[in-house]
């Protein structure tokens, strides 16, 4: 028989013994027993590392990270070892999730001791590691995603609180200015990118604004034209903060044609009132955006130059820009309003004319909306009737009320034919169109009996339709 040793029982005893039972022991014995209380903080305290440097961080958190994707990964490999098929390898987002999860909590636990050195490297271990073994084909909500912002958000929160040492904030700089040219981080992020950490880093590092200056010329190089004018914005306003205006004035004349660099010289004339420059700059925006057929651009640039003719107190140019705003801007309650607010009272009439008529040339969606808002504000009955009637019956379900007084008749007449119709289909959304259109008819005039009329027809017809029955069962 094998002999138990000490070493053998203590083993089993850890191995088997309820986890809460060895932690309320610690507990108790920490706090009755100075010696081993002592013994105890010594080897596990929280912020040991930042009192005694070590070369070798208190776990493998790459190793960590990398497991969670393996140990919640839905391989299924053949007989041979084989992967069956490319669509059964992936990882479960919420479990992996869970598991980061913990490892950022274990991050602020040591921020809470102190331990800065280690919270910062398990974010960065998880904003490196994250990137190559994500898939956005298995994070459909984007949970992974969200704890590769949160590793940013926590890398972030330290330098905005001013809690590195200038050691620390320099190691984190070394860091950053590798990883951030590494393209893996371009797409991971949800919320929020690498490139937010940028900005802390202007201030307190050693040759800041050339080493700042040198990332961002680099990743205009490689950046694509959607990101270009982000950089480009940011290069510009890092060269006025270190006051060379001359350069950053050269780039604004060398990226004019962009949108965001154009505006950049805008707010500058509107800041200087050079308000006649400002309207030729915009000028030439818009007809720049209308070569390339970039139609929100144009309306930006617009809403820009109605901002301009404001301060002027054009109010002429301001009536016609609200004018053209209102018809082209998806945001026609907006310039509705604000016509409203500018026309005098003596021509509000044609005004309100002009305007319904030019909303029955728009497409977009909620244009109807709209036009009804404004039919109800001025109790235009008929022309709500009318538009309703050329709508859906969601459209006279929605301004019933308004129309009723006038229209009960036909009101109830559209609705008798609608739930006949929609008897005839054989689904269950249909049943309950049925159903709620019945509810709405026992309103009018005459509708109990029609509707129990209705009902005992269904019923006899569409016997062999339980569904429809219990939906009947309501009316």
């Amino acid at each position: 028989m094998k002999t138990i040793t000490n070493k053998t029982k203590l083993d089993d005893i850890l191995d088997f013994t309820e986890k809460d039972k060895l932690v309320d022991f610690i507990k108790h014995y920490a706090q009755n027993d100075a010696a081993f209380n002592k013994a105890f903080l010594e080897k596990f305290s929280p912020n040991r590392q930042s009192q005694k440097k070590q070369e070798q961080p208190s776990e493998d958190y790459e190793g960590l990270i990398q497991s969670a994707f393996v140990s919640q990964s839905s391989r299924r490999s053949g007989r041979y070892g084989y992967y069956d098929n490319y669509d059964d390898y992936g990882f479960d987002a919420d479990q992996v999730r869970a598991q980061l999860e913990a490892l950022l909590e274990k991050a602020r636990y040591y921020i809470k001791y102190q331990n800065i050195d280690e919270a910062i490297l398990i974010a960065q271990k998880m904003i490196e590691t994250i990137p190559d073994e994500w898939d956005q084909n298995f994070d459909y909500e984007g949970d992974v995603q969200e704890m590769y912002d949160e590793a940013i958000d926590l890398l972030e929160s330290l330098l905005e609180q001013k809690l590195l040492s200038d050691e620390q904030k320099e190691s984190l700089f070394d860091w950053y200015e590798q990883e951030i040219m590494d393209k893996k981080h371009n797409d991971v992020g949800c919320n929020t990118s690498l490139d937010s950490l940028g900005d802390y880093f202007l201030t307190g590092v050693e040759n800041a604004f050339e080493r700042s200056l040198q990332i961002i010329n680099q990743q205009i190089k490689t950046s694509s034209d959607y990101s270009q004018e982000d950089l480009l914005e940011k290069k510009i306003h890092v060269l006025y903060e270190f006051n060379k205006t001359e350069e950053a004035d050269k780039t604004i004349i060398e990226f004019i044609h962009l949108p965001q660099v154009r505006k950049i010289r805008l707010q500058q004339m509107l800041e200087k009132k050079e308000y006649l420059l400002a309207i030729n700059l915009i000028n030439n925006g818009i007809e720049d955006a209308e070569k390339k057929n970039h139609w929100g651009t144009v309306i930006s640039w617009k809403e820009e130059l109605l901002t301009v003719y404001q301060l002027l107190g054009d109010k002429g140019k301001e009536l016609e820009l609200t004018k053209e705003l209102f018809t082209i801007s998806n945001d026609s309650r907006k310039y509705y309003k604000m016509l409203k607010s500018i026309t005098n009272k003596t021509d509000w009439n044609s005004m309100l004319e002009w305007i319904l008529k030019s909303m029955d040339n728009g497409s977009y969606y909620g244009i109807n909306d709209i036009k009804a808002e404004i039919m109800i504000e001025h109790k235009m009955w008929d022309e709500l009737w009318s538009l309703c009637q050329k709508g859906t019956i969601s459209d006279i379900e929605r301004h019933e009320k308004y129309l009723r007084p006038k229209q009960d008749e036909g009101i109830f007449e559209i609705y008798r034919v609608y739930v006949e119709k929609q008897a005839e289909i054989t689904d269950k959304g249909a049943y309950q169109r049925v159903a709620d259109t019945l509810i709405r008819m026992k309103t009018f005039a005459g509708g109990k009996e029609t509707v129990r009329q209705l009902v005992a027809k269904y019923r006899q017809e569409y016997r062999r339709r339980p569904n429809m029955m219990k939906e009947l069962d309501r009316v």
